[in-house]
């Protein structure tokens, strides 16, 4: 898939929602900001109470006045920033093709084909997702709905444009997600010996491409290139 060098760098920048300027930003805002900031930059959610705190810039009685615990804070974080990440993937589909189909490929393939350099990025949405899921699967399946919604417009897409045939919509879309989100833990895990990433994506999309009834397997030659500019 044709993308620009900066695509997960800008999703990683874009995830950390921001006020616009101006505006009243309240504490527990503030909390989840720094919270995020912190996620990513310690490479996990080991950072302290305290800490966040500081880079937040409010007292620490206010942290629990916001949070009952640093666990539940900890989901929240998780959850806004999954929910704040699947729109901007939305937008840059898209803005790459007019294609449904090579849109639905898009969605289908970019959890696993994301340059590899991205690894820190990826170990942290991979780490957080199977803590929480251990302790709040009902909060994990909140974030999973966000990304089924996605591939769920765009094989609807292909669908009314007679490209895709779904035999049952929810669940072909229920297990096309979790056939991507069990394939994206294995690569950025290393729960076994994946093959390349480039090459499960494709695989990946060729059996889903089948299951929905699709044409022979295509690939996304058809994109435009998704350019830093337009990522707004």
């Amino acid at each position: 898939m044709t993308r620009d060098p900066g695509w997960s760098e800008l999703i990683a920048r874009d995830a950390v929602a921001r006020p616009e300027p101006g505006t009243f930003v309240g504490p527990r805002t503030k909390l989840v900001l720094a919270g995020q900031q912190l996620l990513f930059e310690h490479g996990d959610s080991s950072y302290t109470i305290e800490e966040l705190v500081r880079r937040a810039g409010v007292a620490i009685k206010t942290f629990y006045r916001c949070f009952p615990n640093k666990e539940e804070f900890l989901q929240t974080v998780f959850t806004t920033f999954i929910n704040g990440t699947i729109p901007r993937i939305r937008e840059r589909i898209l803005g790459a093709s007019g294609d449904p189909l090579v849109r639905l490929r898009m969605a289908v393939t970019w959890p696993l084909d994301w340059p590899r350099d991205d690894g820190r990025l990826n170990r942290v949405i991979a780490n957080e997702h199977v803590r929480i899921a251990a302790t709040n699967p009902e909060r994990i399946a909140e974030t999973n709905r966000a990304y089924a919604e996605l591939v769920r417009e765009m094989v609807a897409d292909a669908r009314a444009a007679g490209l895709v045939r779904p035999a049952d919509l929810e669940w072909d879309v229920h297990i096309i997600t979790s056939m991507v989100t069990t394939s994206f833990h294995t690569l950025v895990l290393g729960l076994s010996d994946p093959p390349d990433r480039a090459l499960l994506a494709d695989n990946v999309w060729r059996f889903c491409l089948t299951a929905l009834h699709g044409p022979g397997p295509v690939s996304a030659e058809g994109a435009e290139p998704v350019s830093a500019e337009g990522a707004g």
